[in-house]
């Protein structure tokens, strides 16, 4: 394998996997394995990947994503089984433990008895709030439930910064409104979530709670957001934060190290992060958990030297490494959330937000079915008209529900339904 040159593709703008580009040197010193270590922005990689994988691209060895894709990259062929190389002392030796990582979170990663990604990091939605300008705006404490955060959003919106903040752009809109929808849809099951019941009902898109929802959306992003919300990607959200043009934003916590960071952030004295408890209409799943995972591409023709870049990536000493660093909030492997060096350089206010959304946790993004990425288009065309248009929102949800529909239909469902 030594000489071997493997590429990964990865995210840019996010200090994890910012930290583990540092470390490439030091593995080609231990292996002789040269990496192409590619960087992208989120639409880039959300595009690209999927065609790369659909077209059996052999460029491709290794890559990042969130596990809500697995439904979609198993139902083309598109990714790798890992099992072999797991179980094979003579490529995985006995320290790197993979009954390490947390079973709950692996387990996004598995799919029909078979494991097709390892997690990097457990993910998960929570709520960045500026402390001061709460107190200011006479604020005590974060919201309990949806109706005290519209309240709080209107007391924050001044001329000098918004209320509140999310992406909103078409390609990522669904990503925080999966987060909001969370405290109106319930949660059916581990395998479609709050998308379907095991009727294939499209649950979103059910009165009464889809009009609740969807109400619900369009006052709090058409009034108190920033304007130019509906083309707010990751990125807009987390300098207008850090610049300290926004009070709220609910988005992933992956970029909390670059809210904290005094040089890149104006607020970062003034940051505290929070969880919306889980209300009546989803008590016990409303939290999401997005367990992102390192994969094989299945076409790759170095599969070896990219399963052991892969171990490199994932082993104890490199997740230890990278929460010390304040890269990595949520890792994957158990002794690494517990190692004392890990929990002391937690930021305040996360670990006990972080122990509420992973006893609450919804982990189904998207659902885990082969069509889990094709039902996207409907969900953001209507996320986005929601906040674009003045089109009555029981249209808005019912013109969804009908794609969704379909999508369903043309796809051959009702089927049985899957077993997790």
């Amino acid at each position: 394998m030594a000489g071997t040159t493997l590429t990964l593709e990865t995210y840019s703008t996010n200090p994890e996997f910012d930290f583990y580009s540092t470390l490439m040197d030091d593995f080609q010193k231990k292996t002789g394995i040269k990496v192409n270590y590619v960087q992208q922005p989120v639409a880039a990689m959300d595009e690209k990947v999927p065609l790369q994988l659909t077209a059996k691209d052999t460029s491709l060895d290794v890559f990042t994503t969130g596990s809500e894709n697995i439904g979609h990259y198993v139902g083309i062929s598109g990714v790798e089984p890992l099992d072999s190389y797991i179980n094979d002392s003579a490529q995985t030796p006995s320290t790197y433990d993979f009954k390490d990582f947390a079973p709950d979170i692996e387990a996004a990663c598995q799919q029909g008895g078979k494991t097709y990604c390892i997690a990097t990091h457990t993910g998960g939605g929570l709520l960045y709030y500026n402390t001061k300008m709460f107190q200011e705006a006479g604020i005590s404490a974060p919201p309990n439930t949806p109706d005290e955060l519209m309240q709080d959003a209107a007391k924050l919106n001044t001329s000098d910064h918004a209320g509140f903040c999310v992406r909103a752009d078409k390609s990522q809109v669904l990503y925080d409104g999966f987060q909001i929808w969370n405290w109106f849809i319930k949660w059916d099951n581990p395998i479609t979530g709050n998308y379907f019941d095991k009727s294939w009902n499209f649950l979103i898109g059910t009165e009464p709670q889809a009009s609740q929802f969807g109400t619900y959306y369009r006052q709090l992003l058409q009034n108190y957001a920033p304007k130019g919300i509906a083309t707010y990607l990751v990125t807009n959200c987390l300098q207008d934060f850090q610049q300290g043009r926004v009070a709220m934003w609910e988005d992933d916590g992956g970029t909390i190290p670059e809210v904290l960071d005094p040089d890149k952030s104006k607020v970062a004295e003034n940051t505290a992060f929070w969880e919306m408890p889980c209300q009546p209409a989803n008590p016990d799943h409303c939290a999401l958990v997005q367990p992102f995972g390192i994969w094989m591409n299945a076409a790759s023709t170095h599969k070896q030297a990219a399963w052991q870049l892969m171990q490199y990536l994932t082993s104890k000493d490199t997740q230890v490494a990278a929460a010390t660093h304040k890269a990595l909030l949520t890792p994957s492997r158990t002794s690494v959330i517990k190692d004392p060096s890990v929990v002391a350089a937690l930021p305040k206010t996360f670990p006990e937000t972080q122990s509420y959304i992973l006893a609450h946790p919804n982990v189904v993004l998207l659902p885990f079915i082969p069509e889990g990425v094709a039902i996207i288009p409907p969900i953001s065309n209507g996320l986005s008209d929601l906040i674009t248009t003045n089109t009555p929102v029981s249209d808005v949800m019912a013109t969804m529900k009908a794609g969704e529909n379909d999508i369903m239909t043309k796809a051959g469902y009702p089927k049985p339904f899957p077993n997790p």
